[in-house]
């Protein structure tokens, strides 16, 4: 492959240059993460908090996980400033749901999650709480690594 890099001007690919409620903006694009089966990014949109899907050559986002609106919230259906996300094989979406101090999964379709690490609002350096996980991981058995930044730890969370 080979890739070019225009010097003067760049391509913008998703969002623009405000960060005005619609779904054809961002608010502070954290991650990425291609989906090649939907041929779209996956893209954690930090200060809406929520979980979008830009599919290429499309002018607009489609809400994958959390808040529509742009609000935050503790409850299964709401992100507080999501940072880190990946895909599973079946297409389940992990999420760092970092001012909430956990890990959610939902399932592929749902926008209903689940913790799967950490607990809603509580920090802590014990092994089963997070302080502002950022990033996450899957290895080949689906194990789930988390980057505990504010605990200066990679936290392994076996798959069972």
């Amino acid at each position: 492959m080979k890739y070019e890099r225009n010097t003067v001007n760049g391509a913008i690919f998703a969002g623009g240059n405000a960060t005005a409620p619609s779904s054809s903006r961002l608010s502070s694009p954290f991650s990425l993460h291609f989906d090649a089966l939907s041929n779209s990014l996956l893209i954690s949109d930090n200060n809406a908090h929520r979980v979008v899907r830009w599919t290429l050559g499309a002018s607009n986002w489609t809400l994958v996980a959390g808040s529509f609106t742009g609000q935050s919230g503790i409850n299964s259906t709401s992100l507080y400033s999501p940072l880190g996300l990946t895909l599973d094989p079946m297409g389940n979406l992990y999420v760092t749901d970092s001012a909430n101090y956990r890990v959610q999964f939902f399932r592929a379709g749902s926008f209903v999650g689940q913790t799967i690490a950490g607990m809603v609002r509580i920090n802590g350096t014990n092994s089963t709480l997070l302080n502002r996980p950022y990033w996450v991981a899957l290895d080949s058995q689906l194990n789930l690594y988390v980057s505990d930044t504010y605990n200066y730890r990679i936290q392994m969370f076996k798959r069972y």
